[in-house]
């Protein structure tokens, strides 16, 4: 197949005033990745009469995050190394924030400049609110709305918060994303567990009906929301019945069922002709005899499509689909079509440094758990997999939990004609092997990489005062070295010589299953009582969907917290991740997000430590678009 019309089929991502519909939060990763030629793997030849996608460059996208490294939406691979994140809760204003706040699952949409890269990414919650009623082994209601959880290989949920559908409760906030099948149920990709402490909000995204403009009211699936005293957006809107819309309000649902907006968006397609497109989700509002159907808020011209893993008659209301084509007057005209029918469409992939490792089958990436318990390894073992390690992975997902089926730890930059580094530091721990003093190269059991100590390395004890010397180096000793790969040989900044003694690992996430003795965090048990010290809050805060970060200290099988931190309740703002763009400790990036951190208090580590690749959590206040951060933590 023609590869020039694979790549201008579907390296799809849009312009900025595609929609008339806002959100957002997210961030960019450490690294560029090209964007992925092969999409949604629908055919490549055009149909006849298919309108000429537009010269100026620029797409859009719109689907499901299925992984990192950048970002992935519907198995695609976007550069977001330059894009601005935003989460879409108020529909009337714009919310920005980090890749931290992009997650496995969400439903996002994405505008792409005509240099390929992200604009901006949103992320667009199907609904949010209190669980008001329970579904067993089915789902829940909220807002009017009824979510089920997906069984489907091809496109399973992903949990935050809780493992399975059984741990949610009644009075539960959740953030739900996903679609509408032919019966509005809205099918859910994630399902978020939120602190029980977050404000009082509202979201719901459905389709008008019942409209009353005298009384100002419409219906959203059995939901009747009071639009009287909400913003509308784009400014002038009329509504209309079948329109789709995103309604908010930060007042609770009423005992009579209404919800009184705050805020009301009419998501309208506002596409320049022959702009690239790529839209994924479940098939509404089929015409058979037209061949077109809507997706989302998108309307799909099928009739000249090509079809992959199906053919047109397998189209059908609820169906999940990935489409490419170019928009053309008020409609897609898709080029191909494909049906997202096993687990091969389910596919996982993650790149990026490891963080709150605990062991290989348990630690993240990307914000991601991972279980690589069973994974086949390359690069290394897993005795060469430790905090700020960097790999990429490809697995499905179950209970939220990423089941790694391959890993891969990077070991090569791509840069064996040159001598000049990659910019980002690596790491790797393990046990020295084949060391040669006068040269100072060496290899760790496990790892191809070459690497060498030089004049400016610096060495260092974990977890003791006591002094390191290039003369503790030697064959068989454990250590974590750092450093940049230049020429292919990793030249070794820092030695750090693993502790003799047990020492606290720190984890975070958001917790559940919480009891008297236990809690879960990031799949694991761990222990704890009510004289464990509690930064943050007290004992009575720790309860389900709280955002915390844990030093739990290893035992045999269990995991003992040592110290608990309440996250997320304060008004300043939290990332973790790679550090990228590095100038100077006033400038640089973490998880995308532009930092200054020349008055921070530094943990773990100190200010020369900064460098790209390594593994930081920064706390501090947004001012001006910069993260001027109070405190720097060491990851890695």
């Amino acid at each position: 197949m023609d590869q020039r019309l694979k790549v201008w089929t579907l390296a799809l991502v849009a312009s900025v005033g595609l929609y008339a519909c806002g959100g957002g939060s997210g961030g960019s990763s450490s690294e560029t990745t090209p964007v992925a030629t092969t999409p949604t793997s629908v055919p490549t030849t055009v149909p006849t009469a298919v309108p000429t996608p537009a010269p100026s460059g620029g797409a859009y996208a719109q689907g499901t995050v299925t992984g990192f490294g950048s970002v992935i939406i519907d198995g695609v691979t976007l550069d977001d190394s330059s894009a601005s994140f935003k989460v879409e809760q108020d529909p009337s204003l714009s919310s920005t924030g980090t890749s931290n706040d992009i997650k496995l699952g969400m439903k996002v949409e994405s505008d792409q400049g005509s240099d390929d890269k992200i604009k901006t990414l949103t992320a667009l919650p199907e609904v949010y609110g209190k669980i008001s009623e329970l579904q067993v082994g089915v789902g829940f209601k909220l807002a009017g709305q009824t979510i089920k959880v997906s069984t489907d290989a091809a496109a399973p949920t992903v949990f935050e918060g809780a493992s399975v559908l059984a741990d949610l409760l009644v009075g539960d906030i959740v953030e739900v994303h996903g679609s509408r099948d032919a019966a509005g149920v809205i099918v859910a990709t994630r399902i978020e567990r939120k602190d029980p402490a977050s404000a009082v909000m509202v979201r719901v995204v459905g389709v008008v009906s019942a409209l009353d403009n005298t009384a100002k009211t419409l219906v959203v699936s059995g939901l009747t929301v009071n639009f009287s005293g909400a913003k509308l957006r784009p400014e002038g809107v009329v509504l209309e019945n079948g329109q789709l819309i995103a309604a908010w309000s930060d007042q609770a649902i009423s005992a009579a069922n209404v919800m009184t907006a705050k805020a009301l968006k009419v998501r309208k397609p506002q596409a320049g002709d022959g702009l690239k497109m790529q839209i994924g989700g479940l098939i509404a509002g089929l015409d058979v005899k037209a061949v077109s159907f809507k997706i989302g808020e998108v309307l799909v011209d099928a009739s000249r499509a090509k079809f992959e893993s199906g053919v047109v008659a397998d189209l059908a209301n609820g169906k999940a689909v990935r489409v490419g084509g170019v928009w053309q007057t008020d409609k897609l005209v898709a080029v191909g079509v494909k049906f997202v029918k096993d687990s091969a469409d389910a596919k996982i992939e993650l790149k990026g440094p490891v963080t709150d490792y605990i062991s290989l089958a348990s630690f993240k990436v990307r914000g991601a758990l991972v279980d690589a318990s069973t994974a086949k390894i390359e690069g290394g073992t897993a005795d060469n997999l430790a905090n700020g390690v960097l790999v990429k992975l490809e697995g499905s997902i179950a209970s939220g939990v990423v089941n790694a089926k391959s890993l891969k730890i990077e070991t090569s930059t791509g840069t064996s004609t040159s001598a000049k580094p990659d910019q980002l530091v690596r790491t790797f721990p393990g046990e020295v092997k084949d060391y040669v003093v006068s040269s100072g190269k060496f290899t760790l059991a496990g790892v191809s990489q070459a690497m060498q100590l030089t004049d400016k390395t610096v060495y260092l004890n974990t977890g003791s005062d006591k002094v390191a010397v290039k003369a503790d180096f030697a064959n068989g000793k454990k250590v974590t070295v750092r450093g940049e790969v230049i020429a292919d040989v990793l030249q070794v900044r820092e030695v750090k010589f693993m502790a003799t003694k047990v020492e606290p690992v720190k984890l975070g996430g958001v917790v559940s299953g919480v009891s008297s003795s236990q809690f879960k965090l990031n799949g694991v048990l761990i222990l704890w009582s009510s004289t464990t010290p509690i930064e943050g809050g007290t004992s009575a805060s720790l309860v389900n969907g709280v955002k915390v970060e844990v030093s739990v200290l290893k035992s045999a099988d269990q995991l003992q917290a040592q110290k608990i931190e309440i996250k997320g309740r304060a008004s300043t703002l939290e990332v973790k991740g790679a550090l990228s763009d590095f100038v100077s400790v006033s400038d640089f990036k973490v998880a995308g997000q532009k930092t200054d951190a020349s008055k921070a208090e530094f943990k773990d580590g100190k200010s020369s430590d900064l460098a790209n690749g390594r593994v930081v959590e920064v706390k501090g206040a947004l001012s001006n678009g910069v993260l001027i951060a109070t405190r720097v933590s060491f990851g890695d």
